[in-house]
């Protein structure tokens, strides 16, 4: 490959790099956020210098906090083995838990974007509702019932609740603000969840 190949990643690749999902960036390269140019073959592809600048994009120090808090405390559970008993986490093989860890740092991205910006809370949740259906997808492919996919997903709202409260004990807003807003984003992302999953059992 030439440097100059190099300097260009796929949709997938950057992506991953940006954490978020393959739809977002579809939609952020739509609405002219990032640049793409299509390959004879009609792929996408990204500059990894226009990736990286949206990376480096100025974040509140208090959406910082909570975006690192939250995916830390899943880190360390999940290092620490303390999911290993949770019986939908055990019908998971790797590569799926690989891709449920990607699919909560991709929302959390989305979530810390949707607090960030209240003006576009609207595209923002479009970004978000294609991971709950991805969640659902995921879910059934690993054979979970819809009961175990909710408790899964639960699992990640603990999360981010225990997160929510971090960053509220230290921030100025006042107390509750930031969780009535995290909650009603994720219940968003829970309801595609639950719609996705019922059009896959076909009910």
């Amino acid at each position: 490959m030439t440097a100059a190949a190099a300097q260009w990643l796929t949709l997938q690749a950057a992506s991953e790099l940006l954490d978020v999902h393959p739809s977002t960036l579809r939609q952020w390269a739509d609405r002219g956020r990032i640049r793409a140019y299509r390959t004879p073959g009609g792929h996408r592809r990204f500059a990894e210098g226009d990736v990286r600048a949206l990376l480096a994009e100025p974040r509140s120090a208090e959406l910082d906090l909570l975006l690192n808090a939250a995916v830390g405390r899943a880190r360390l559970e999940s290092s620490a083995g303390l999911l290993s008993a949770v019986g939908w986490y055990a019908r998971f093989d790797e590569s799926a838990k690989e891709r449920h860890r990607q699919l909560g740092r991709m929302l959390m991205s989305v979530l810390v974007r949707y607090l960030a910006h209240p003006e576009d809370a609207d595209r923002a949740l479009e970004e978000a509702r294609p991971i709950g259906c991805e969640y659902a997808r995921l879910a059934a492919g690993s054979g979970l019932s819809l009961a175990d996919s909710m408790r899964a997903f639960l699992h990640f709202q603990e999360v981010l609740a225990v997160s929510v409260s971090e960053v509220e004990s230290v921030q100025q807003a006042p107390s509750g603000d930031l969780n009535r807003q995290v909650s009603g984003f994720v219940n968003e992302v829970l309801i595609a969840m639950v719609e996705e999953f019922g059009e896959l059992a076909g009910t």
